[in-house]
């Protein structure tokens, strides 16, 4: 039996008339999706430059400030579009790369002794205000995108746990009477829970670069 076009193309509009909800529903949470995913990499963007000069906080005063150190900063910065101008910092590591060995060692020298007469570092916790807020989109993306701003929520939380762990050992070493062998173990304890915190921080760093890839 062969339909008649007229009732084909009733029958054809009967079916777009329902689908087409679902077809503006999809693109509709299609390009909420992609909103939600500029936010939320911009915010990562943000927190990975914060973090990087974080770590340089902990290497210029514990660690080993070198011309690897200068060029992983130097690609972190370089990737960097947030609302932070970056021109400045990048005009400051380029000549530091350009220092000899025996340069370098007397620059990491004079920063960590600048560091050393200004008593602690001053680490701030983080958090993500725009992930927290979309924690149900999240769930929509990609496993692999989606596996990774989880891991960088959870890895940020424990790094917020050490800096407590550090404000800890810093106040203990200042405590009234304390035996000059509590405070050797306190000062111990602060500088590694510091360049263990320099380590935790880098892992988010490079995590948050692998999102854009």
């Amino acid at each position: 039996m062969v339909i008649p076009m007229e009732i084909l193309l009733l029958i054809l509009g009967w079916l777009f008339g329902l689908l087409s909800p679902a077809i503006v529903d999809a693109i509709r949470d299609r390009r909420d999706r992609e909103v939600v995913k500029g936010v939320l990499l911009s915010e990562l963007h943000e927190l990975r430059y914060r973090l990087m000069m974080h770590v340089y906080q902990v290497e210029s005063k514990y660690g080993n400030l070198n011309h690897k150190f200068f060029e992983w900063a130097q690609s972190v910065v370089t990737e960097y579009r947030g609302i932070n101008s970056s021109e400045s910092l990048l005009n400051t590591i380029g000549p530091l790369l350009k220092l000899s060995e025996e340069e370098m060692a007397a620059y990491a020298q004079m920063a960590r002794a600048h560091r050393q007469s200004h008593g602690g570092l001053s680490l701030r916790k983080h958090a993500l205000a725009m992930m927290d807020a979309n924690l149900k989109s999240i769930g929509s993306f990609d496993p692999v995108f989606r596996g990774r701003v989880l891991e960088i929520k959870t890895r940020l939380e424990f790094l917020n746990e050490i800096i407590d762990d550090a404000r800890y050992y810093f106040q203990l070493s200042f405590q009234n009477g304390i035996t000059p062998e509590n405070y050797q173990i306190a000062n111990v304890n602060l500088v590694q829970t510091y360049k263990f915190y320099a380590e935790c921080t880098k892992d988010i760093i490079e995590i948050i670069g692998k999102l854009s890839k």
